[in-house]
């Protein structure tokens, strides 16, 4: 299923405050990179769709896939949310508000990954956060916590530390000069 229309930011993408004293992220929103042109189009595919126009849901099952200019996002389950009315196009190709994956999710856009156990993009506000085992990476660079906060729109990220697991930090492995070429 193809879906094309403007307010498609969409997916997986942008988070939300964090509670007091997160540890501050530089560029760990890149892999919702592709989702920031919410002119391109978006194209899902699933084994099952379920739609409940009267609610304005659409529901995608089993080896979902979700791919937005560079971005590539794969789920489980993907809910989507659409407003419904005039002068937006009928059923889940409407203006969409929000999604939720859950079931494990994988973002990818070009070398940067991003996991984590469930994912919510708030088109309007521009927002994702991605939580549950969030592991994100870029080449040999590695940077894990709880709770991943992107501001799509400024690329700005948080990324909280699981409190109730090991140490309660976060946790990050790099290789000085592993971005650069030889």
């Amino acid at each position: 299923m193809i879906v094309r229309h403007p307010a498609h930011a969409l997916l997986l993408c942008a988070l939300i405050c964090a509670p007091a004293a997160p540890a501050v992220a530089q560029s760990f929103g890149a892999a919702f990179q592709g989702m920031r042109d919410t002119g391109e189009p978006v194209q899902i595919e699933a084994d099952r769709l379920e739609v409940a126009d009267q609610q304005g849901t659409a529901e995608f099952f089993g080896n979902v896939s979700v791919l937005q200019g560079s971005t590539l996002m794969k789920t489980k389950h993907l809910k989507v949310y659409y407003t419904r009315g005039e002068g937006t196009a009928p059923g889940p190709g409407g203006n969409v508000r929000r999604i939720e994956a859950t079931g494990g999710v994988a973002v990818r856009s070009e070398d940067q990954k991003a996991t984590a156990d469930t994912a919510t993009v708030d088109m309007q506000a521009q927002t994702a956060v991605m939580s549950g085992n969030v592991i994100i990476s870029q080449g040999e660079n590695v940077v894990s916590g709880c709770v991943l906060n992107v501001n799509l729109a400024t690329n700005a990220a948080v990324l909280v530390p699981c409190r109730n697991v090991g140490t309660g930090r976060v946790k990050m492995r790099f290789t000085p000069k592993s971005g650069e070429s030889n």
